[in-house]
């Protein structure tokens, strides 16, 4: 089932990639939803993922200053 709710947020966040508000919302559904590893492989793809992409990468510098998938 985890991998499941993994894969599911990745998809979720690949779609929501130029909307704040919906890539947050996912991220706080997330930080809810996952396990403490999943936590931190959905942080290491999302810095991967967001290297190229300014806008993304600082509302992920957001959520990580806020604590919100910290586990």
């Amino acid at each position: 089932m985890g991998q499941m709710a993994y894969d599911f947020t990745k998809s979720s966040i690949i779609k929501a990639v130029n909307n704040k508000d919906i890539f947050l919302k996912v991220l706080k559904k997330a930080s809810k939803e996952l396990l403490p590893y999943e936590r931190e492989r959905l942080i290491n793809w999302l810095f991967y993922f967001t290297a190229d992409k300014p806008e993304p990468q600082k509302w992920l510098y957001e959520v990580i200053d806020k604590n919100i998938l910290v586990s």
